[in-house]
């Protein structure tokens, strides 16, 4: 993620560019150009602001199966790069048109052309394996110019584990370029003996000449008379159908969307980017949708974070949540694999495609290395099943759903003392299976790093949250004499966590315990995550919602994954101190929980306002948690992704905790549970919203500190409101 700055960009001033070669001007750094990003089934692009490619930047390129299949497509006019005017993205992220301009240069009779006297327009189309560019060349001086137009190409086919920077032993080979007079391929044969192919195949006004690594068109411009070039970038492989063949199928985002208004403009582009950015995501499998977790590391199925943005969106998207449970239950574990750390029932953490993962150099083919995938499997099914009243589902799926719990109880406690805890089996494998993975993220007071088997504190509220799914999901498919046994699976383990978690000194719950049962006594988000799964009674939750909003936790920009006193503290790390959306919003979903939704809606304020300063209005995987100052934005992470499902995805959860739905499909009823607006909205209007297979329209409207509900007589459903703990319309 790059920093935002002005639409208008100046030429590189470096160097001497009159004199400088195409080469030396490709390696030059642009200053402080932001990205574009485009998505379309599992191809994705990410470009400057003028539609190229820079070989010097790593996170660039058209990747597509986990490989980069373009690393450089860059446009010169007249040997230079261009200056562009503007670059607007569709809703849909899967195109961008971009309008630019010439820098100022010579003809050959001794005329100059200004800067601005011809107009370029650049349409970027990212298709189901396939970039189109269409490039509309105008001239708008007053002379016919000749001018020549190249655009540079070159596809180093990297994985994309390497472009992030893991070291290869083995390489393929690269193949000679092919070219006709149109055309362009550029050719790789993996280690793992696939061929990927990228065609450059161009349409419309043919280029004069085509080089290994660049097309090139000597135009004659006439006044205000277009010419126009499209050229089509084709990628693909051959002989790789055994490796892709099981997560790929092109697939259009046209799945219906509800409305959700309030009266606060800003607010809505936050919202509506947010869902935007899901059906971005989204990426049909032959199981249906799945949410991918992020772009441009992330652009894969991942179990915690799809199944985390299914919670988030579960209300309003429903299909991509049925897609997301089809696709785990399809891979999930079988066997035991020390490499992929797979196990019988096991929900998957990611599954990646690519030479690598081809080769087995990676074990993310899927790899199974988390610890909260699996019980929040059954939490998401749960939820589906209360919004859906899906039993068609329910009954394909509830085998799965016995195995994922078989596997919370004969696999997920490594060392039989009740608590679920994660550890490698292989040195190639993450250490950390939390949500918080980073090599350092669970550490104590002293600052020591846990040694596992390790028991985070949020993995014991999931574990609770899946028995008791277990239990409801048991009775929906008649299995009533187990629903006692879950019950008391849920008992014990609160009972166990209340014994060994609460931190008596700091009103709340330990990050974990290590290997040796010894707590890891710092303060962390982890804490807060515990409120919404229901396993922390009332007594212990409003102590922890007041420890999560001191100012060593919540700076401003939302709360902390770490406090600002523990001794491995630091505002700019990946889990020590930096500010998650997502996990904002799972904490503020435990505040409203316990009618803490004051608490709830500042959280919600404070991801709005950082979302302002952010391009697009579109919240990023995470960005540092320094103290907020009046007047400036929130520091951003470099590297984060940007989209990233759950962070597009956290606003919308807090809205969904402010509305307080209970959903009971089964009986057609959608119960509000002291709804709140916040203090900075006046209504909101909800329209469309699906309970089973019925539509409900809804609005609120915020007088003084009433929050009121008006219902629409076409609503198909009953709606009840509960405005206090004893007061129901």
């Amino acid at each position: 993620m790059t920093d935002h700055v002005s639409e208008v960009l100046l030429l590189p001033t470096a160097g001497n560019q009159q004199n400088d070669t195409l080469d030396q001007l490709e390696d030059k750094e642009r200053p402080g150009t932001p990205q574009i990003t485009l998505k379309y089934g599992d191809a994705f692009l990410v470009a400057d602001t003028c539609g190229d490619l820079i070989a010097s930047k790593r996170e660039m390129g058209l990747f597509w199966h986990g490989t980069r299949f373009l690393h450089n497509c860059n446009l010169y006019l007249e040997g230079k790069p261009l200056v562009m005017l503007s670059h607007h993205v569709t809703n849909m992220g899967d195109a961008c048109q971009i309008d630019l301009t010439n820098a100022s240069f010579s003809l050959q009779n001794g005329f100059t052309i200004e800067q601005g006297a011809i107009h370029v327009s650049r349409l970027l189309e990212l298709q189901h394996e396939q970039l189109v560019q269409t490039i509309t060349v105008t001239n708008f001086s007053a002379l016919m110019v000749p001018l020549t137009l190249a655009l540079k190409v070159d596809a180093d086919f990297c994985d994309l584990f390497e472009v992030r920077g893991m070291t290869r032993q083995k390489h393929g080979l690269r193949q000679p370029p092919a070219m006709t007079d149109t055309s362009l391929t550029l050719q790789y044969r993996g280690v793992d003996g696939v061929e990927r192919h990228t065609q450059v195949q161009c349409e419309g006004t043919a280029p004069n000449q085509i080089q290994p690594n660049r097309l090139q068109w000597q135009l004659q411009l006439e006044r205000a008379q277009p010419v126009e070039m499209r050229v089509a970038i084709n990628v693909s492989e051959i002989n790789a159908e055994r490796f892709v063949s099981n997560i790929t199928l092109p697939s259009w985002k046209d799945l219906p969307q509800p409305t959700l208004r309030s009266d606060d403009y800003l607010f809505n582009r936050l919202l509506a980017r947010g869902m935007n950015d899901l059906l971005m995501l989204s990426t049909m499998t032959p199981h249906g949708y799945y949410p991918y977790a992020g772009i441009p590391w992330f652009s894969c199925p991942f179990g915690r974070d799809g199944l985390i943005a299914c919670l988030q969106f579960l209300p309003w998207q429903p299909e991509v949540v049925r897609g997301t449970l089809s696709f785990l239950a399809a891979h999930q574990g079988t066997k035991v694999d020390d490499f992929t750390d797979e196990e019988p029932g096991k929900i998957l953490h990611e599954m990646r495609t690519g030479e690598m993962a081809n080769c087995r150099e990676i074990p993310y083919i899927p790899y199974y290395g988390t610890v909260d995938a699996t019980p929040l499997f059954l939490i998401l099914l749960e939820a589906y099943i209360r919004w859906t009243n899906d039993l068609t589902l329910l009954q394909r799926l509830w085998p799965h759903a016995e195995a994922a719990a078989r596997w919370l109880i004969e696999y997920g406690d490594k060392d039989g003392d009740g608590f679920i805890e994660y550890h490698r089996a292989s040195e190639t494998g993450l250490a950390n299976q939390g949500w918080k993975d980073a090599w350092d993220s669970v550490s104590d007071s002293e600052g020591r790093l846990a040694t596992s088997p390790i028991a985070l504190c949020e993995v014991q509220g999931y574990a609770f949250a899946a028995y008791r799914a277990m239990g409801y999901l048991a009775g929906r498919m008649g299995q009533h004499q187990v629903i006692a046994e879950w019950e008391q699976h849920a008992d014990a383990l609160r009972t166990r966590f209340l014994q060994r978690f609460w931190w008596e000194e700091e009103d709340v719950f330990y990050l974990a315990l290590n290997k040796d049962k010894e707590p890891c006594d710092v303060v962390s988000s982890n804490a807060g995550q515990c409120l919404w799964t229901g396993i922390v009674p009332d007594e212990y939750a409003h102590k922890v919602i007041a420890r999560m909003m001191q100012k060593d936790m919540y700076g401003g920009w939302g709360i902390r994954t770490l406090s600002a006193n523990a001794p491995r503290y630091n505002p700019m790390s990946y889990h020590n101190g930096s500010i998650w959306p997502h996990d904002n919003a799972l904490i503020g979903t435990g505040f409203a929980q316990f009618g803490a939704k004051e608490d709830t809606a500042v959280l919600l304020h404070s991801l709005y306002q950082a979302g302002l300063f952010f391009e697009g209005m579109r919240l990023p995987e995470l960005y540092c948690g320094f103290p907020q100052r009046p007047g400036f934005g929130p520091t951003r992470y470099p590297v984060a992704c940007s989209p990233q499902a759950w962070a597009a995805g956290s606003p919308l959860m807090l809205v969904n905790a402010l509305l307080g739905f209970q959903p009971d499909a089964e009986h057609q009823r959608l119960t509000l549970d002291r709804p709140t607006l916040p203090d900075w909205l006046q209504s909101m209007e909800i329209r469309g919203l699906r309970l089973g297979e019925k539509q409900l329209h809804v609005k609120l409207v915020r007088t003084g500190d009433q929050t009121n509900v008006v219902t629409e007589a076409e609503n198909e459903v009953a709606l009840h409101v509960h405005l206090s703990s004893d007061t129901t319309m």
